[in-house]
Order: structure tokens, then sequence, then C-alpha cells
């Protein structure tokens, strides 16, 4: 960040966060909005969910926190058979962006109208995010004790959820990147993972976003609740 090009070294980061996308649903496939619907995955994504969980296999996590739906609570649970002695934590506050109307619907050409449609407006739905951000991790940094190891935090919630917080974070000027910028921050795939550094001082730096290496199946690539704007 430039204001802080000149400045001492903040010291190391203290909390690794690992954001990762709930496994394909039937609903993902067919591009049906979901929004705040309670689906469940589907064979591909029950596979997926599998999958990264050898990402994480090795990974010494000490918190985990998930999305209350389904979809990412059993993408969670999966992904903590590794880690028996991790309690998860589910919060409605990780839920996707509620749709409205709209949930249920299937993606037709071109974006849909969102107006009388009772969806949760972009305002307020980065107001949820960052209020659950600033609650669950930006406050808790300062208090992590100077002599604490590096603390490994996951994160099982929605594609639109993460690409809106990594966006918010960025334009907020809260985290960086040497390899990514704003532009590069688009859909968020099924199971991927997104790690973030943060520092005691609340700065931190995007190391990844949407990263499926661990994948050994095609994926979908459009995120119907991503698809609308309001």
């Amino acid at each position: 960040m430039s204001s802080l090009s000149n400045a001492p070294s903040p010291g190391p980061p203290i909390v690794k966060i690992y954001l990762v996308r709930h496994g394909e649903t039937q609903e993902n496939k067919d591009l049906v909005i979901q929004g705040q619907l309670d689906t469940k995955l589907n064979e591909t994504g029950l596979q997926q969910a599998a999958l990264v969980a050898e990402v994480f296999k090795d990974v010494p996590l000490t918190a985990a926190f998930s999305s209350d739906l389904e979809r990412a609570r059993k993408t969670a649970e999966s992904i903590l058979k590794h880690h028996p002695s991790v309690r998860l934590v589910t919060q409605p506050e990780l839920r996707e962006r509620f749709m409205g109307d709209l949930q249920g619907r299937k993606v037709d050409r071109g974006r849909p109208k969102l107006e009388g449609m009772h969806v949760e407006s972009s305002p307020d739905f980065i107001q949820r995010i960052m209020l659950w951000w600033d609650a669950t991790i930006a406050n808790n940094l300062s208090a992590t004790p100077v002599d604490i190891d590096v603390v490994h935090v996951l994160i099982v919630s929605h594609g639109a959820f993460i690409a809106t917080l990594v966006r918010t974070l960025f334009t907020d000027d809260i985290i960086s990147s040497v390899d990514l910028e704003l532009r590069d921050i688009r859909s968020c795939f099924n199971t991927s993972v997104t790690t973030i550094e943060m520092r005691r001082d609340k700065r931190g730096v995007l190391k990844k976003y949407s990263d499926i290496s661990h994948l050994v199946m095609p994926v979908v690539r459009t995120n119907a609740d991503e698809s609308p704007q309001g």
C-alpha cells in the first residue's frame, strides 16, 4: 500500500485466513440463483469437498467458521475430518447474499432486474460482510498475544460473499497484493481457496485468490448468485 511504502515493517503475519467456497450443488450446475436457499452438495460437490480437505490435511488449523447453510457446512465438516479437535462455528452472517424473489429462478440471458425483487442491496450486503469481518477477524488481531505462533483460520462461505469481501478489503486499503489487482477478483469457484495473511496492525496481503489447483474435474465457471447487480 502506497501510504506504508516508506514505513517500518509492521511485523510478520499473525493470522492466515483460508476462505473456501462450498462445493458444487445441482443449482450451481443448472445456473439457478440460490442466494440463501439451503441447497445440498451434489455428487461432484462431495468429491470437491473431499479433495479440498486434502489441501488442509497438514495445515495446523486453530479455528473454523462456516455459513450455517448446508452446502457450506458440509464442505467445512469434510475439511475438519482431518482436524477433530477444531470446533466448527456456524454463523448466519457468512451466508450468501439474499436474493429475494429471484431465489430458485434460473438465470436467463443477461442480468435479472432487481427492482421490486426484495434482494439484499449491495450496500447492505457489504455492510453485513464488513461487520462480520470486524467482529470475527479485525477486532481480534490486536488482542493476539505477542508470543503466539501464526494462527490458521478456516472460513467456508459462498462465492459472492468471498468475492465481495476481497474486493472491499482491496478498495478499503486493508489488503494489498504483489501479483493481483482489483480487476483480477472475479468469480470464486466451488471449493476454491483464497488465502489472506493478516498482521497485528489489521492490514494484510492477499496471497491467493480462488485457487482450484487441487481439483481434477471441470468446475462451473458462472456463479448465478454473482450475476445480478444492485
